[in-house]
């Protein structure tokens, strides 16, 4: 039987798409690895560019003072990086964060050093909050307090530059500490009290029958 000639250029048109495709695809998994690992690394067009720069240099929070905080950094085509004063260890890098602590308030400057000798810097000063107090236990030697007889409370306080008892007198600042008393009044409150803030405890106390 004979086949019409419509059927026969309709043939022939798919299998030379047929052909095409399998070319392209040939020359996709055969190609040069390097042009085709260039294509995957290539860097955004904003940092497409041979000049040593730094990117970014802040501080992620308000550190407070002793604690811990993220200092953020990043830099392009820098062979060595410096953080001054050292508070933590750095190295070229687009973006990274590294933990740091600071007592006061500092003026942090990062340098950054090309290969054929550029540096780039920046530098920003940066302010400490006081902690806020702590109290860190309470003990008591009876729930019952009869007034004006010895009464023994222990606790504990961190970062507090005032301590008391409310209504009471002023107590020392301690970690551990236990102190005897003779109460006039029910102490209701054990406070602490720093320039970051204020905490108190409600003491478990009523007058004895």
């Amino acid at each position: 039987m004979k086949i019409p000639q419509v059927v026969t250029v309709a043939l022939t048109i798919v299998l030379m798409l047929v052909g095409i495709r399998l070319g392209w695809m040939y020359y996709e998994r055969w190609r040069p690895l390097p042009q085709r690992a260039e294509q995957v690394a290539r860097l955004p067009q904003e940092l497409d560019t041979l000049e040593l720069k730094i990117l970014n240099f802040y501080a992620a929070e308000r550190p407070v003072r002793g604690q811990p905080f993220q200092l953020c950094y990043g830099v392009i085509n820098a062979a060595k990086v410096v953080l001054e004063p050292p508070l933590a260890e750095v190295r070229p890098v687009l973006s990274r964060c590294a933990e740091v602590t600071l007592r006061k308030e500092t003026e942090l400057t990062l340098r950054a050093y090309g290969k054929n000798g550029e540096e780039a810097s920046a530098s920003f000063v940066v302010g400490v909050q006081e902690p806020r107090p702590e109290i860190v236990f309470v003990n008591v030697s009876s729930r019952e307090l009869k007034l004006g007889a010895n009464w023994v409370l222990c606790y504990g306080v961190k970062n507090a530059t005032r301590v008391w008892l409310e209504p009471g007198p002023r107590l020392e600042l301690s970690e551990k500490t236990c102190t005897r008393l003779a109460p006039v009044a029910l102490p209701r409150k054990l406070v602490a009290e720093s320039a970051g803030g204020r905490e108190e405890v409600v003491l478990p106390l009523k007058l004895a029958r």
